[in-house]
Protein backbone atom coordinates (compact mmCIF):
# COMPACT_ATOMS: atom_id res chain seq x y z
CA UNK A 1 0.00 0.00 0.00
CA UNK A 2 1.49 3.72 -0.85
CA UNK A 3 2.41 5.94 2.21
CA UNK A 4 -0.45 8.40 2.42
CA UNK A 5 0.04 10.65 5.28
CA UNK A 6 -2.55 11.16 7.47
CA UNK A 7 -2.46 13.64 10.68
CA UNK A 8 -5.09 12.39 13.18
CA UNK A 9 -7.34 14.92 13.90
CA UNK A 10 -10.03 15.33 16.49
CA UNK A 11 -10.69 12.65 19.43
CA UNK A 12 -10.94 9.17 18.85
CA UNK A 13 -14.44 7.59 20.88
CA UNK A 14 -14.52 4.12 21.99
CA UNK A 15 -17.19 2.37 20.45
CA UNK A 16 -18.36 -1.20 21.69
CA UNK A 17 -16.97 -4.58 19.81
CA UNK A 18 -19.44 -5.33 16.99
CA UNK A 19 -21.80 -8.43 17.23
CA UNK A 20 -23.28 -7.94 13.94
CA UNK A 21 -21.77 -6.57 10.40
CA UNK A 22 -22.59 -5.39 6.81
CA UNK A 23 -20.02 -6.02 4.30
CA UNK A 24 -21.28 -3.48 0.66
CA UNK A 25 -18.57 -4.52 -2.36
CA UNK A 26 -18.77 -2.63 -5.45
CA UNK A 27 -18.66 -5.33 -8.06
CA UNK A 28 -17.23 -2.84 -10.60
CA UNK A 29 -14.78 -1.23 -8.51
CA UNK A 30 -11.16 -1.59 -9.88
CA UNK A 31 -9.74 -5.09 -10.67
CA UNK A 32 -13.06 -6.13 -9.98
CA UNK A 33 -11.92 -8.80 -7.14
CA UNK A 34 -14.25 -6.72 -4.77
CA UNK A 35 -16.53 -9.53 -4.18
CA UNK A 36 -13.63 -12.21 -3.13
CA UNK A 37 -12.27 -9.78 -0.65
CA UNK A 38 -15.60 -8.72 0.44
CA UNK A 39 -16.33 -12.66 1.34
CA UNK A 40 -13.12 -13.51 2.77
CA UNK A 41 -13.12 -11.10 5.36
CA UNK A 42 -16.61 -11.64 6.05
CA UNK A 43 -15.36 -15.08 6.71
CA UNK A 44 -12.62 -13.73 8.91
CA UNK A 45 -15.02 -11.34 11.16
CA UNK A 46 -17.42 -14.64 11.29
CA UNK A 47 -14.34 -16.73 12.60
CA UNK A 48 -14.38 -13.94 15.30
CA UNK A 49 -18.00 -14.76 16.56
CA UNK A 50 -19.50 -11.28 14.14
CA UNK A 51 -22.31 -11.85 12.45
CA UNK A 52 -22.17 -10.79 9.13
CA UNK A 53 -24.39 -10.06 5.66
CA UNK A 54 -22.87 -9.33 2.53
CA UNK A 55 -24.24 -7.13 0.10
CA UNK A 56 -23.61 -5.22 -3.53
CA UNK A 57 -23.49 -1.60 -3.81
CA UNK A 58 -26.35 0.40 -5.63
CA UNK A 59 -25.88 2.63 -8.85
CA UNK A 60 -27.96 5.62 -7.20
CA UNK A 61 -27.78 7.07 -3.97
CA UNK A 62 -31.36 6.33 -3.36
CA UNK A 63 -30.77 3.11 -3.65
CA UNK A 64 -29.22 2.74 -0.43
CA UNK A 65 -32.78 3.41 1.53
CA UNK A 66 -33.39 -0.20 0.80
CA UNK A 67 -30.78 -1.30 2.72
CA UNK A 68 -31.14 1.63 5.16
CA UNK A 69 -33.18 -0.35 8.03
CA UNK A 70 -29.76 -3.11 7.42
CA UNK A 71 -27.28 -0.20 8.49
CA UNK A 72 -29.06 1.27 11.10
CA UNK A 73 -29.39 -2.74 12.83
CA UNK A 74 -25.91 -3.83 12.51
CA UNK A 75 -22.80 -1.92 14.67
CA UNK A 76 -20.22 -1.54 11.47
CA UNK A 77 -20.30 -1.39 7.84
CA UNK A 78 -17.53 -2.37 6.22
CA UNK A 79 -17.08 -1.28 2.63
CA UNK A 80 -15.16 -2.59 -0.32
CA UNK A 81 -15.11 -0.39 -2.95
CA UNK A 82 -13.48 3.41 -3.86
CA UNK A 83 -14.31 6.56 -2.70
CA UNK A 84 -17.70 6.51 -5.24
CA UNK A 85 -19.10 3.95 -3.14
CA UNK A 86 -18.57 5.59 0.14
CA UNK A 87 -19.87 8.99 -0.82
CA UNK A 88 -23.47 7.64 -2.16
CA UNK A 89 -23.62 5.41 1.58
CA UNK A 90 -22.20 9.10 3.94
CA UNK A 91 -25.64 10.21 4.34
CA UNK A 92 -27.32 7.22 5.41
CA UNK A 93 -23.78 6.82 8.08
CA UNK A 94 -24.16 10.15 9.36
CA UNK A 95 -28.28 9.33 10.28
CA UNK A 96 -27.57 6.37 11.89
CA UNK A 97 -23.97 7.23 13.45
CA UNK A 98 -23.15 3.13 12.49
CA UNK A 99 -19.14 2.96 12.05
CA UNK A 100 -17.46 2.42 8.77
CA UNK A 101 -14.11 0.99 7.73
CA UNK A 102 -13.36 1.03 4.09
CA UNK A 103 -11.36 -1.49 2.22
CA UNK A 104 -9.36 0.47 -0.61
CA UNK A 105 -11.48 -0.95 -3.80
CA UNK A 106 -10.85 1.87 -6.37
CA UNK A 107 -8.30 3.39 -8.40
CA UNK A 108 -7.07 5.68 -5.97
CA UNK A 109 -9.24 5.15 -2.82
CA UNK A 110 -8.03 8.11 -0.66
CA UNK A 111 -10.87 7.65 2.00
CA UNK A 112 -9.12 4.26 2.90
CA UNK A 113 -6.05 5.53 2.35
CA UNK A 114 -6.14 8.30 4.15
CA UNK A 115 -7.16 6.64 7.34
CA UNK A 116 -4.25 3.77 6.53
CA UNK A 117 -6.68 1.15 5.89
CA UNK A 118 -6.08 -1.95 3.82
CA UNK A 119 -7.47 -5.49 2.21
CA UNK A 120 -5.84 -6.78 4.95
CA UNK A 121 -8.03 -8.94 7.25
CA UNK A 122 -5.66 -8.86 10.05
CA UNK A 123 -5.60 -4.57 9.81
CA UNK A 124 -9.25 -5.27 9.86
CA UNK A 125 -9.61 -6.70 13.22
CA UNK A 126 -6.68 -5.08 14.72
CA UNK A 127 -9.22 -1.75 14.20
CA UNK A 128 -11.85 -4.03 15.51
CA UNK A 129 -9.96 -4.72 18.69
CA UNK A 130 -9.07 -1.35 19.18
CA UNK A 131 -12.17 -0.20 19.32
CA UNK A 132 -11.77 3.54 18.39
CA UNK A 133 -13.46 6.00 16.12
CA UNK A 134 -13.50 9.65 14.76
CA UNK A 135 -16.44 11.69 13.98
CA UNK A 136 -15.51 12.63 10.63
CA UNK A 137 -17.74 15.77 8.90
CA UNK A 138 -18.60 16.04 4.73
CA UNK A 139 -19.33 18.34 2.62
CA UNK A 140 -22.95 18.69 0.79
CA UNK A 141 -23.45 20.23 -2.45
CA UNK A 142 -27.09 21.81 -3.82
CA UNK A 143 -28.06 24.71 -5.99
CA UNK A 144 -28.99 25.04 -9.49
CA UNK A 145 -30.73 22.21 -10.99
CA UNK A 146 -29.87 19.93 -8.40
CA UNK A 147 -32.53 17.67 -6.35
CA UNK A 148 -31.94 17.72 -2.66
CA UNK A 149 -28.30 17.95 -1.28
CA UNK A 150 -25.26 15.80 -2.84
CA UNK A 151 -22.69 14.62 -0.29
CA UNK A 152 -19.00 14.25 -0.96
CA UNK A 153 -16.21 13.51 1.84
CA UNK A 154 -12.66 14.23 -0.31
CA UNK A 155 -13.21 17.19 -2.85
CA UNK A 156 -15.22 18.71 -5.28
CA UNK A 157 -13.27 20.67 -8.41
CA UNK A 158 -13.30 21.93 -11.21
CA UNK A 159 -10.35 22.27 -13.99
CA UNK A 160 -8.12 19.08 -15.59
CA UNK A 161 -9.19 17.06 -13.15
CA UNK A 162 -12.83 17.44 -13.88
CA UNK A 163 -12.37 17.33 -17.80
CA UNK A 164 -10.38 14.04 -16.93
CA UNK A 165 -13.04 12.63 -15.37
CA UNK A 166 -15.64 13.85 -17.70
CA UNK A 167 -14.01 11.69 -20.44
CA UNK A 168 -13.54 8.70 -18.40
CA UNK A 169 -17.09 9.02 -16.90
CA UNK A 170 -18.28 8.63 -20.93
CA UNK A 171 -15.99 5.09 -21.22
CA UNK A 172 -17.49 1.76 -21.10
CA UNK A 173 -15.44 -1.42 -18.98
CA UNK A 174 -13.08 -1.37 -16.53
CA UNK A 175 -11.29 1.98 -15.36
CA UNK A 176 -7.60 1.28 -15.49
CA UNK A 177 -3.69 3.45 -14.90
CA UNK A 178 -3.92 3.86 -18.51
CA UNK A 179 -7.11 4.70 -18.94
CA UNK A 180 -6.70 8.04 -16.43
CA UNK A 181 -3.19 8.17 -18.87
CA UNK A 182 -5.20 8.55 -22.45
CA UNK A 183 -8.24 10.79 -20.88
CA UNK A 184 -5.62 12.58 -19.42
CA UNK A 185 -3.94 13.75 -22.15
CA UNK A 186 -6.84 14.36 -24.40
CA UNK A 187 -7.41 16.81 -21.55
CA UNK A 188 -4.22 18.59 -21.66
CA UNK A 189 -4.51 18.83 -25.33
CA UNK A 190 -7.80 20.85 -25.15
CA UNK A 191 -7.26 22.57 -21.47
CA UNK A 192 -9.13 25.63 -20.41
CA UNK A 193 -10.74 26.71 -17.04
CA UNK A 194 -13.70 27.94 -15.55
CA UNK A 195 -14.86 31.30 -15.44
CA UNK A 196 -15.95 31.99 -11.47
CA UNK A 197 -17.22 34.22 -8.76
CA UNK A 198 -16.94 33.01 -5.42
CA UNK A 199 -18.28 33.58 -2.02
CA UNK A 200 -16.89 32.33 1.81
CA UNK A 201 -19.69 32.65 4.65
CA UNK A 202 -21.26 35.44 2.45
CA UNK A 203 -18.02 37.39 1.68
CA UNK A 204 -17.00 37.57 -2.05
CA UNK A 205 -12.92 35.95 -2.16
CA UNK A 206 -13.38 35.21 -5.97
CA UNK A 207 -14.80 37.62 -8.77
CA UNK A 208 -15.06 36.92 -12.50
CA UNK A 209 -11.81 35.04 -12.20
CA UNK A 210 -10.81 32.40 -14.65
CA UNK A 211 -8.28 29.30 -12.88
CA UNK A 212 -8.58 25.80 -11.37
CA UNK A 213 -11.20 25.25 -8.48
CA UNK A 214 -11.03 22.70 -5.64
CA UNK A 215 -13.58 22.43 -2.85
CA UNK A 216 -11.69 20.21 0.19
CA UNK A 217 -13.05 18.45 2.62
CA UNK A 218 -10.04 16.90 3.16
CA UNK A 219 -6.06 16.97 2.33
CA UNK A 220 -6.27 13.95 0.67
CA UNK A 221 -5.34 13.93 -3.14
CA UNK A 222 -3.85 11.30 -5.80
CA UNK A 223 -0.35 10.32 -5.01
CA UNK A 224 -0.27 12.38 -1.92
CA UNK A 225 0.22 15.57 -3.43
CA UNK A 226 -1.90 17.68 -1.10
CA UNK A 227 -3.00 20.78 -3.20
CA UNK A 228 -5.15 21.63 -0.10
CA UNK A 229 -3.66 20.36 3.26
CA UNK A 230 -5.06 22.24 5.61
CA UNK A 231 -8.83 20.65 4.90
CA UNK A 232 -9.46 18.56 7.35
CA UNK A 233 -12.91 16.40 7.74
CA UNK A 234 -12.37 16.33 11.59
CA UNK A 235 -13.09 20.08 11.14
CA UNK A 236 -16.88 21.69 10.22
CA UNK A 237 -15.62 23.66 7.72
CA UNK A 238 -14.76 23.41 4.07
CA UNK A 239 -11.91 25.12 2.68
CA UNK A 240 -11.22 26.51 -1.25
CA UNK A 241 -7.89 26.23 -2.84
CA UNK A 242 -7.65 28.59 -5.92
CA UNK A 243 -5.28 29.14 -8.87
CA UNK A 244 -5.94 31.96 -11.05
CA UNK A 245 -4.76 31.91 -14.59
CA UNK A 246 -3.79 28.40 -14.17
CA UNK A 247 -1.87 26.99 -16.92
CA UNK A 248 -0.82 23.57 -18.85
CA UNK A 249 2.79 24.02 -17.23
CA UNK A 250 1.07 23.50 -13.64
CA UNK A 251 -0.47 20.08 -14.57
CA UNK A 252 3.19 18.86 -15.71
CA UNK A 253 4.40 19.60 -12.29
CA UNK A 254 1.55 18.19 -10.57
CA UNK A 255 2.47 15.30 -12.85
CA UNK A 256 6.11 15.48 -11.97
CA UNK A 257 5.19 15.58 -8.34
CA UNK A 258 2.52 12.57 -8.00
CA UNK A 259 5.85 10.86 -9.47
CA UNK A 260 7.81 11.68 -6.61
CA UNK A 261 4.85 10.91 -4.22
CA UNK A 262 5.70 14.87 -3.07
CA UNK A 263 3.27 17.75 -2.17
CA UNK A 264 2.56 19.70 -5.27
CA UNK A 265 3.49 23.22 -3.59
CA UNK A 266 1.54 25.32 -6.49
CA UNK A 267 0.67 29.20 -5.78
CA UNK A 268 -2.93 28.54 -4.59
CA UNK A 269 -4.78 31.35 -2.80
CA UNK A 270 -7.20 29.54 0.17
CA UNK A 271 -10.45 30.47 1.49
CA UNK A 272 -12.21 28.82 4.25
CA UNK A 273 -15.70 28.21 5.78
CA UNK A 274 -19.00 26.34 6.47
CA UNK A 275 -20.83 28.00 3.14
CA UNK A 276 -19.25 28.54 0.36
CA UNK A 277 -21.65 29.71 -2.76
CA UNK A 278 -19.75 29.47 -6.43
CA UNK A 279 -20.98 30.98 -9.38
CA UNK A 280 -20.23 29.18 -12.88
CA UNK A 281 -19.88 32.22 -15.89
CA UNK A 282 -19.71 30.86 -19.55
CA UNK A 283 -19.04 28.50 -20.59
CA UNK A 284 -20.47 25.62 -19.03
CA UNK A 285 -18.12 23.38 -17.08
CA UNK A 286 -17.89 19.47 -15.59
CA UNK A 287 -17.42 18.97 -12.03
CA UNK A 288 -15.55 16.56 -10.43
CA UNK A 289 -17.10 14.98 -7.77
CA UNK A 290 -14.55 12.58 -5.01
CA UNK A 291 -13.38 11.34 -8.26
CA UNK A 292 -16.95 10.81 -10.76
CA UNK A 293 -18.07 13.56 -12.84
CA UNK A 294 -20.68 14.84 -11.50
CA UNK A 295 -24.46 14.12 -12.00
CA UNK A 296 -23.24 13.14 -15.49
CA UNK A 297 -23.92 16.48 -17.17
CA UNK A 298 -21.48 19.84 -16.98
CA UNK A 299 -22.97 22.79 -14.88
CA UNK A 300 -24.68 25.17 -16.46
CA UNK A 301 -23.39 28.74 -17.19
CA UNK A 302 -25.12 31.19 -15.46
CA UNK A 303 -25.38 28.61 -12.20
CA UNK A 304 -24.65 29.14 -9.22
CA UNK A 305 -24.08 25.80 -6.86
CA UNK A 306 -23.57 25.77 -2.71
CA UNK A 307 -21.34 23.80 -0.98
CA UNK A 308 -21.60 23.53 2.69
CA UNK A 309 -20.73 21.29 5.83
CA UNK A 310 -22.81 18.07 6.94
CA UNK A 311 -25.12 18.76 10.34
CA UNK A 312 -24.23 15.16 11.58
CA UNK A 313 -20.56 13.49 11.21
CA UNK A 314 -19.77 10.18 10.30
CA UNK A 315 -17.89 7.50 12.58
CA UNK A 316 -15.17 6.17 10.96
CA UNK A 317 -13.38 3.36 12.68
CA UNK A 318 -9.70 4.25 12.83
CA UNK A 319 -6.46 1.77 12.85
CA UNK A 320 -4.37 1.86 16.14
CA UNK A 321 -1.43 4.06 16.68
CA UNK A 322 1.67 2.29 15.49
CA UNK A 323 3.41 2.65 18.42
CA UNK A 324 0.82 1.44 20.52
CA UNK A 325 1.65 -2.24 21.83
CA UNK A 326 -1.25 -2.98 23.94
CA UNK A 327 -3.76 -3.52 21.01
CA UNK A 328 -3.89 -7.10 20.30
CA UNK A 329 -5.87 -9.40 16.86
CA UNK A 330 -8.83 -9.93 18.39
CA UNK A 331 -8.76 -13.91 19.18
CA UNK A 332 -11.08 -16.65 17.38
CA UNK A 333 -13.38 -17.62 19.83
Amino acid sequence: MENYSFQQNGTPLAVPSPQKALIIFNPISSAGNTETTADELGKSLADHGIVVEVCKSEKKMKSYMRIADDIAACDLVVVVGGDGTVRKLLPLLGRTGTPVYVVPGGNESLFAHLYGMSANAEDLLQAIACGKYLEQFYGLISGHGIHGEKPFFIMASMGFDSLTVKRIGKRKGPISDSTYVWCGLSALVSLFHPTVSVSVDEQTVIDHASGYLIVANSSAYARNLQLVPAASPSVDELVIGFLPGARRQHEVIKTVRMLQHKPADLPLQYFAGRNISLTLHEPSYPLQVDGDYFRNRDIEAGSTIKFSISPKPVRVLIQPHPADSRVKTLKAE
